[in-house]
């Protein structure tokens, strides 16, 4: 059976990622806060390191937190993603191809891609892929050589916005929303920005007004 199409995922401009198992209460709370406020944000469930069974079972919990306009993507295999009740899929370490996460999620849905070639927007594009994260636009411990806004843009050129949506990835916090829009992004997904806060909230915030004055 497939899941039903998330009807808020054309709105999503930023993809908070958790990168590990995080405090289930503390996480929904902030992005909660965060909704409200109007910041056009989606949570990428991520956490390699974690046990399968933990990872659906940490993903299941923070949808079910959630408002539902929030869409939670999960990083993982498709059929994982479905039963955690995740709302999309991100094929992180391509553990399965687009068409597989289509019969799950169907044509409309969220599904995403990881691309550190400008050559992964062509196949995810032609795959049929909803979104494609390029990573690292800047410097990221252990993640190799940056891209930069420069190398961003190069990316962006080989995608059509209507057919796939780029998202960029790597070190990125408000101040960087401006360039990555500028260098043709659709949004920007952030890690440490929000969770390495002292005050997620007021993070999150910060990147709302970014993307309201870049938009």
């Amino acid at each position: 059976m497939r899941a039903p199409i998330h009807a808020g995922i054309e709105a999503v401009r930023l993809l908070v990622v958790t990168d590990g198992l995080r405090d289930v209460p503390h996480a929904a709370r902030v992005l909660t806060a965060a909704h409200r406020e109007s910041v056009p944000l989606a949570l990428l469930v991520r956490a390699y390191d974690a046990p399968m069974e933990a990872q659906v079972a940490f993903a299941r919990d923070l949808r079910a937190a959630l408002p539902r306009e929030v869409p939670v993507v999960f990083a993982g295999p498709p059929e994982r993603a479905q039963e955690a009740g995740a709302d999309g899929v991100h094929l992180g370490r391509r553990v399965a191809t687009v068409a597989a996460a289509r019969a799950v999620f169907g044509p409309g849905a969220w599904v995403s891609v990881p691309a550190h070639a400008p050559q992964d927007i062509d196949a995810a594009e032609r795959e049929g892929a909803f979104a494609a994260l390029v990573s690292p636009v800047l410097g990221v411990p252990g993640k190799g050589q940056p891209l930069g806004f420069s190398g961003l843009s190069c990316f962006v050129t080989q995608a059509r916005p209507e057919r796939i949506r780029v998202f960029a990835l790597g070190g990125l916090g408000p101040a960087d929303v401006g360039p990555c829009l500028r260098a043709g992004a659709h949004g920007v997904a952030v890690i440490r920005a929000v969770w390495g806060a002292e005050d997620p909230l007021a993070a999150l915030l910060s990147l709302g007004t970014a993307f309201a004055r870049g938009a």
